[in-house]
């Protein structure tokens, strides 16, 4: 099984790999649907990079439940790269983060769903500054019980333990993050990326 544990990769590659291979694939989408179902002043923000929010895929999405709640959009590269390069969250960085926030506190939403799969590495701080009265919604275990659910009846043949195997195009800047974000030192294999053709005309 693959899983695509990217909202903007699923929207942009996951058709495209379901086509090119056979084993199950399960991609991401932002958790809108448990959100609205969850709030109770029709109000649900969503927090995302631009590329998933101008993707067909999400924009689909947005259409089922657009008519049953007020969804307020806010496309954020600056929590993108905190997680990647910020070594902790001090007070300058919940600065940031509540200001990127504020359209959702002027919204008084009281869903907020993280539709970017490096966004949950900042709950604690958006907690604080958005309250315990605004619920955080976020795909990792509606995906982690769909994988469960599609494995179950699957003959694993074998007879050891698994491992994790980590890869990067970029592993020595790569290793620091994954250090941080992982809290433990991991070995990362360099991933060779094939070298896209180009027409010299």
């Amino acid at each position: 099984m693959m899983v695509v544990a990217c909202n903007t990769a699923t929207a942009a590659a996951v058709n495209s790999l379901r086509q090119k291979y056979t084993i199950p694939i399960i991609g991401l989408e932002p958790a809108l649907k448990p959100a609205i179902e969850f709030s109770a002043t029709e109000r649900v923000g969503v927090l995302a990079t631009r590329a998933t929010l101008e993707s067909e895929k999400y924009k689909a999405l947005k259409s089922r439940f657009e008519n049953q709640a007020e969804i307020i959009e806010k496309a954020s590269s600056l929590f993108v790269e905190m997680v990647e390069s910020a070594p902790s969250i001090g007070d300058e960085q919940l600065t940031l983060i509540a200001q990127e926030l504020e359209p959702f506190i002027q919204a008084r939403i009281d869903s907020l769903v993280l539709g970017c799969t490096h966004f949950p590495f900042l709950t604690s701080a958006i907690n604080q500054i958005m309250g315990n009265d605004v619920r955080l919604f976020e795909s990792a275990m509606p995906v982690a019980k769909e994988v469960k659910r599609r494995l179950e009846g699957v003959e694993n043949t074998l007879t050891t333990d698994g491992n994790i195997i980590y890869y990067s195009s970029a592993p020595g800047k790569a290793q620091a993050t994954f250090n941080r974000l992982l809290k433990r030192t991991v070995f990362i294999h360099q991933l060779d990326l094939p070298l896209k053709s180009t027409e010299h005309k």
